[in-house]
């Protein structure tokens, strides 16, 4: 007898994102366990969610193939052209559906990015990727703009009912700039908003019941201003097509962090952007997104609504133990890369260490700075340049906020290949930029956001250095630089603090011009890089 009412059943999306490599709960600097990250770990976590909603959609959100030592090992030492890369194995074992690509798949190149997605058993998803005519065509055959999933659902007492599900991908276009070297002439990447609503609309005009958007942004923190061309899920919430949104990038936990709470519409505790429920994972493996949408089918309109909705997001916890069926596949990988950072490739016969760069010199920050600088002067000479002062700036990327945080140290001694992956993390390249004096005390200036006025911490002198720190400015964005004298007066307000700032003793003229080693990201993608100019690489 046919069923002449309606029916309700439950989708359940699942999301990682911003995994970086990260296979183990194992720290590959300390040589130590790290419990609570970890994608073995987080297998643990999708087995249990998969049993409580059969009806579900695995999906990896971007940012997968770098970020750790076991990725940086894949780079340079695993046939990533002959075999199947391990992270992506991994993925295969644990039936991804589909994954986004996120702004670090980039890093290495398109061909390495083909090479390791090539025996990918799911869709790669990227709505506002354009290839030009220079890409691998082997990547192309691999990108989709609109992932399609079709599934039967069979309500009781009816015949089984189509469920079409589509599932679109964005990546920040700031990769252009961020990876320009690898990218330019070979692909084109269009606006996120544009492109997602274009796709979204495109998935219902094909007949998407369910329409998810995986975006591998956030959102503009402790803001009321949703603007932003880099963190758009805010804006990308507002497409009316869409019924989940997938958020990355910013390694938050969503639900359950205050720092988009000053935005319109965002509900912090029900996991909710305008509406809409979305979620976003945090870093490593250390939580998975889940979104279940209540599903309601209309036998006499023939059509799937969306009914209800909850969002969650699960931790592993420190007692949480690894699944032995990936702890055991990515054991030779593991192995292969204790040998690849246990490599000796020199010695230092000081110690280096970032614990307290952020309230003092840095003598690792420092030997970063002086190895720029050493290969700044080779590209300026071999250009044949104009002979200005070359500066270096460098930030500590593994600080301390507090006294018993750990942070990068190395002991005096022979230098590991692990140990310079522990002291320079990130796959940057080098660039050198053309600054005025104007310019540079802005840089200083933006770097000096990164202490609390002394005003904040008067009374806490036992504790006044460490409680100086703004924990909500990344030790990455706190750049030093090397070649200049200065001072940062804290009791002075933002955007005033840098005194005293001198080139050999001279002070710095609005006008005088340098050249400034740094890194490929700070250059063309940070924060402050528009407000530089005549940048050379």
């Amino acid at each position: 007898m046919p069923n002449h009412g309606s029916y309700t059943t439950s989708l359940r999306i699942m999301e990682t994102s911003d995994v970086h490599g990260q296979l183990l709960s194992y720290d590959y600097f300390s040589e130590q366990n790290k419990p609570g990250l970890g994608l073995a770990a987080t297998a643990l976590l999708i087995a249990e969610a998969r049993k409580e909603a059969p009806l579900n959609l695995l999906i990896e959100n971007g940012d997968l193939l770098q970020g750790s030592a076991l990725a940086d090992w894949a780079v340079a030492e695993f046939p990533v052209a002959q075999a199947t890369h391990p992270i992506i194995a991994v993925l295969n074992q644990l039936k991804y559906d589909v994954a986004n690509l996120g702004n670090h798949e980039f890093n290495f190149g398109l061909d390495f990015l083909a090479h390791s997605y090539r025996d990918a058993e799911f869709p790669i998803v990227s709505s506002n990727l354009q290839l030009l005519e220079q890409a691998p065509s082997a990547l192309a055959a691999q990108l989709t703009p609109i992932a399609w999933f079709d599934y039967s659902v069979t309500p009781p007492s009816s015949a089984p009912v189509p469920l079409k599900v589509a599932v679109i991908g964005v990546v920040p276009p700031q990769i252009m700039q961020w990876d320009q070297h690898h990218l330019e002439h070979k692909v084109q990447v269009d606006d996120m908003l544009s492109s997602a609503r274009d796709a979204a609309r495109q998935a219902r005009h094909q007949g998407a019941d369910v329409v998810i958007l995986a975006a591998h942004t956030g959102m503009p923190k402790h803001t009321a201003n949703p603007e932003d061309a880099e963190q758009t899920g805010w804006l990308l919430a507002g497409i009316k097509d869409i019924d989940a949104l997938l958020l990355g990038h910013q390694h938050e936990v969503f639900p359950g962090t205050n720092v988009y709470d000053l935005l319109p519409e965002v509900n912090s505790n029900l996991g909710t952007i305008r509406g809409i429920p979305a979620v976003q994972p945090g870093i490593y493996g250390s939580h998975l997104g889940i979104i279940d949408l209540q599903l309601t089918y209309d036998f006499a309109d023939k059509k799937w609504q969306v009914s209800d909705f909850q969002t969650s997001v699960r931790a592993v916890n420190d007692s949480m133990h690894e699944a032995p069926v990936i702890k055991q596949q990515i054991d030779p990988a593991h192995k292969a890369t204790l040998d690849f950072m246990q490599q000796p490739i020199g010695q230092t016969l000081v110690p280096l260490s970032y614990k307290t760069a952020r309230v003092q010199p840095s003598s690792a920050v420092q030997f970063v700075q002086r190895a720029q600088a050493w290969q700044a002067q080779q590209l300026l000479t071999a250009h044949g340049l104009a002979d200005l002062p070359l500066l270096s700036a460098a930030a500590p990327f593994d600080a301390a906020f507090a006294a018993n945080d750990r942070a990068t140290t190395i002991a005096a001694g022979p230098i590991t290949r692990g140990a310079i992956g522990d002291l320079y993390r990130y796959p940057n390249t080098l660039d050198v930029v053309k600054v005025n004096g104007a310019q540079l005390k802005a840089w200083l200036e933006h770097s000096a956001e990164g202490l609390l006025s002394a005003a904040t911490v008067a009374g806490k002198q036992s504790e006044q250095c460490w409680s100086l720190i703004n924990e909500d400015f990344p030790h990455y964005n706190f750049d030093m630089i090397l070649g200049v004298d200065y001072n940062i007066d804290v009791r002075q307000p933002v955007g005033d603090r840098i005194v005293n700032l001198t080139y050999r003793a001279q002070p710095v003229a609005a006008d005088d011009e340098f050249y400034v080693a740094t890194n490929n990201y700070r250059a063309t993608g940070g924060e402050i890089s528009r407000r530089w100019t005549d940048k050379i690489s």
